[in-house]
C-alpha cells in the first residue's frame, strides 16, 4: 500500500420533478450522467470521481454494490427524499431528507422511513423544521443520526440590464407588477391559491405560473389578465429576473432551492406557513395562512400598489439568505457529514 486514500466514486440518485433537477448536482459539482432504474422506476442519476479525500461533493446516500452495473462504486446517494429513499436504502452512509412527502401523506411510511434512517450513518436534514419532524417519527435510538444542513445558493448579483431584458422577452410592460410561482403544479404546492388569488388582485399585478405537473390543465383553466401559464421553463433564471415578487402558497416543503433563488434576486416573498416556508423566509417576507386565497389576494394587491414595501421586503429577503442559506454552508455541512460517515 501507498498510503494513498483509495478513490472514490459517487453515484447520485433522484426522482425528477416538475420544477427540474436537483440544483445540488449544481452546486456540488456533480458530473457524468447515467441512466438506470431501480425498481422499476425511472430515476435521474449523476456521477462524480472525485480526488483522494472524503470531499464527496454532496450529501449522497452511500452504499455498496448496490447496482450491479456500478458495482465499483462505494458510495451512493438519493435526494428525493420520497420513495427513493426506502427503495434504495439497503446499505447506505448517509442519506439526505428533501420534504419528508412520502412521511407527511402517508404516516403509515413511518417504518420505512426509520429502515432508512437506521441502515444510515448520518441522515441530513435540509432543514431545522424538516429535522424536528423527523425526530418525532423516529424512536429514541435513531435520534444521533440526524444532522442538519440547510440548502444554500451562491451570491447574486443585481443585474439591472437582465432584468429588462427578461421583461421584454416576457412581454411585460413598464407599469406591470410581476409575480412568480415556480415549481410542480401539484396539489401541495396549492398553484391553484395562488392563481386565484392573482385574478382577484387584478391588474397591474400579473402572476406568471411556470412548471409543470397535474394541475396544469387547471392553471391553464384560470389564465386571463392577472395570471399566463407559462408550462415548464428551463431558464428560471430569466423569470427569476423578471419578477417583482415570488409567490408559493405550498403546505409543506424541505427548505425550497426556489424560494431561496427568489430572495437572493431580492424579490418580495409571499408564501404559506406550511413546513419549510417558515424557516426560510422568516420575517424577510409575507407569510400567511396556507390555503387562505384572501390573504394571498390582498397580500399582492398591496404589493402591487406599494413599490416601497416591495423594495424593503426584497431587500430584507436577499440580506436573510446571504446571511443564513449560502452555498458555501452547505458544501461545508455536506463535507462534515461524509467525514463523519468515514468516521474520521
Amino acid at each position: 500500500m501507498t498510503g494513498r486514500t483509495a478513490r472514490r466514486r459517487v453515484l447520485r440518485v433522484s426522482v425528477p420533478a416538475g420544477a427540474g433537477p436537483d440544483p445540488r448536482a449544481d452546486l456540488l459539482a456533480v458530473e457524468e450522467p447515467l441512466e438506470i432504474r431501480v425498481g422499476g422506476e425511472p430515476l435521474s442519476v449523476t456521477m462524480r470521481t472525485p480526488g483522494d479525500d472524503i470531499d464527496l461533493a454532496a450529501g449522497f446516500l452511500a452504499a455498496e454494490g448496490v447496482i450491479s452495473s456500478a458495482a465499483d462504486l462505494s458510495q451512493i446517494k438519493m435526494c428525493d427524499g420520497n420513495v427513493a429513499d426506502v427503495t434504495l436504502a439497503l446499505r447506505p452512509r448517509v442519506v439526505t431528507t428533501h420534504g419528508l412527502h412520502l412521511l407527511r401523506r402517508a404516516p403509515l411510511a413511518r417504518p420505512g422511513v426509520a429502515l432508512a434512517v437506521g441502515v444510515s450513518r448520518v441522515t441530513l436534514c435540509t432543514s431545522h423544521a424538516e429535522g424536528e419532524e423527523l425526530r418525532a417519527a423516529l424512536p429514541p435510538r435513531l435520534h444521533g443520526r440526524l444532522a442538519v444542513v440547510p440548502n444554500g445558493i451562491e451570491p447574486i448579483a443585481p443585474d439591472p440590464a437582465a432584468r429588462a431584458a427578461a421583461r421584454a422577452a416576457l412581454g411585460l410592460e413598464d407599469d406591470q407588477v410581476a409575480g412568480l410561482f415556480l415549481g410542480e403544479l401539484a396539489d401541495r404546492k396549492d398553484p391553484l391559491v395562488a392563481a386565484r388569488a392573482a385574478r382577484a388582485a387584478g391588474p397591474p399585478f400579473v402572476l406568471l405560473v411556470a412548471g409543470d405537473g397535474p394541475l396544469a390543465p387547471a392553471v391553464r383553466a384560470a389564465e386571463g389578465r392577472s395570471v399566463r401559464a407559462l408550462g415548464f421553463r428551463d431558464d428560471p433564471e430569466t423569470l427569476l429576473a423578471a419578477a417583482d415578487v415570488f409567490v408559493l402558497p405550498s403546505r409543506r416543503e424541505g427548505l425550497s432551492f426556489a424560494v431561496l433563488e427568489a430572495m437572493g434576486h431580492g424579490l418580495a416573498m409571499v408564501v404559506a406557513d406550511g413546513a419549510g416556508n417558515p424557516e426560510a423566509v422568516g420575517d424577510a417576507g409575507l407569510v400567511l395562512p396556507a390555503g387562505d386565497e384572501r390573504a394571498f389576494a390582498d397580500a399582492l394587491a398591496r404589493l402591487a400598489a406599494d413599490p416601497a414595501l416591495r423594495a424593503s421586503l426584497g431587500a430584507a429577503a436577499k440580506a436573510r439568505v446571504e446571511e443564513r442559506f449560502t452555498a458555501g454552508a452547505l458544501r461545508a455541512g455536506v463535507r462534515t457529514a461524509y467525514e463523519r460517515a468515514a468516521g474520521r
